[in-house]
């Protein structure tokens, strides 16, 4: 009985963002051929310019079509999507920049919540099979106002059913994460024999981005350990980017070993 009531509870608790990303996914379906416009709360310190996205002091460029210039018109959130559908399925996701870049007559479906904007794009991200609608709903589900998000981006990173390139980029955000506990779960995916290689490259990459203090010593266990040869190599070449004198050592007592200690 007890259990029933727990479980009843956590149902009432979780409802209310689910029935909304459904009630998104359905009036997006519902525009059939044509586009679909909807905003939602940013992470904070996120701008968005007429270039790209900056974050802290990182400029961060997403589809310019505007080259390296700088930053200009720089502005704190919302985002603002627009999703190009056919046949009721997203084909397609533009972060609008600027305001002239909005499509005309696209149908404007307000603002939604961080969370339901997450829940929708995730939804999208995983099951959209066509176009490239599911690998560009990662990068502004990454963007919104959610704690904790890599825990599902690194779960998407994981999904063997999932497209390739949806994983790939899923898990170079969660690199971008500064949570500790990323590091470990990207070793794990870096160290999986049964990933496709691709997913298994950008695991590593996504380490190499870490601070030094996490990525050093797991790209050393990875180096030493990975099942795969291309693993290893790659967790080699991302050591020697960092200069740092523990991979300095690590390289020093490979060469050693291979010469027989000499």
């Amino acid at each position: 009985m007890r259990a029933r009531i727990i479980v009843a509870i956590l149902a009432v608790m979780v409802a209310p963002t689910t029935i909304a990303s459904q009630d998104l996914a359905r009036r997006v379906a519902a525009v059939d051929d044509g586009t679909a416009r909807l905003t939602y709360p940013t992470r904070p310190g996120l701008e968005i310019c007429d270039q790209g996205i900056r974050m802290g002091d990182d400029h961060m460029m997403w589809w310019s079509r505007y080259g390296d210039e700088d930053p200009r018109n720089c502005r704190p959130g919302p985002a603002e999507i627009e999703l190009r559908v056919r046949d009721g399925r997203v084909r397609d996701i533009e972060l609008v920049r600027r305001e002239r870049d909005r499509t005309e007559g696209a149908v404007d479906l307000g603002t939604v919540s961080a969370q339901v904007a997450v829940d929708y794009l995730m939804d999208v991200a995983r099951t959209g099979g066509s176009g490239r609608g599911e690998e560009d709903a990662v990068f502004p589900a990454y963007i919104a106002d959610v704690d904790g998000l890599w825990r599902d981006l690194l779960a998407l990173g994981r999904e063997s059913g999932v497209d390739e390139d949806v994983r790939t980029s899923a898990i170079f955000w969660v690199g971008q994460e500064a949570a500790d506990a990323v590091t470990e779960g990207l070793a794990d995916v870096a160290m999986d024999d049964e990933e496709e290689q691709e997913v298994r490259d950008a695991a590593v990459f996504a380490l190499s981005q870490r601070p030094d203090n996490e990525a050093v010593p797991m790209l050393m266990e990875v180096a030493r350990t990975a099942p795969g040869m291309k693993t290893r190599q790659s967790a080699m070449f991302w050591l020697a980017q960092t200069e740092d004198e523990r991979a300095l050592d690590f390289f020093e007592e490979i060469l050693l070993r291979r010469r027989g200690g000499g």
